[in-house]
C-alpha cells in the first residue's frame, strides 16, 4: 500500500474549497480510499451531507464517493472526518 499523509483541498458542490488534512492508502491495484479531516468550524450541511466529491493533492486532482454521510458522527473533538472511496487514479 502507498498512503499519503497531508494537506488536501476538498471541493463543494457550489465551488468553495475546504482546506484540510487527509490520511489515504492506495493498494497494488490502484484502488485508493482513506479519511479527509476538517476542523470543525467548516462544519456545514454540503459537507456533512456529500455523497461524492473532488479534491486536490499538490495540484493533482481525484474524485471520490462518500458511502456513509453519517460517519463525521464518531469524528474527533473539534474536527469533522469522513471517509471516502477514491474513484479513478489517485492523486497521490
Amino acid at each position: 500500500m502507498t498512503p499519503y499523509r497531508g494537506t488536501v483541498i476538498l471541493e463543494l458542490p457550489d465551488g468553495e474549497q475546504l482546506a484540510g488534512a487527509s490520511d489515504l492508502a492506495r493498494d497494488g491495484s490502484g484502488s485508493w480510499s482513506g479519511s479527509l479531516i476538517f476542523p470543525s468550524k467548516v462544519h456545514s450541511p454540503q459537507l456533512l451531507n456529500l455523497t461524492a466529491g473532488r479534491l486536490w493533492i499538490h495540484g493533482r486532482e481525484g474524485e471520490f464517493v462518500r458511502p456513509d454521510t453519517s460517519d463525521w458522527v464518531n469524528s474527533p473533538t473539534g474536527h469533522v472526518r469522513i471517509r471516502i472511496l477514491g474513484n479513478g487514479e489517485a492523486p497521490f
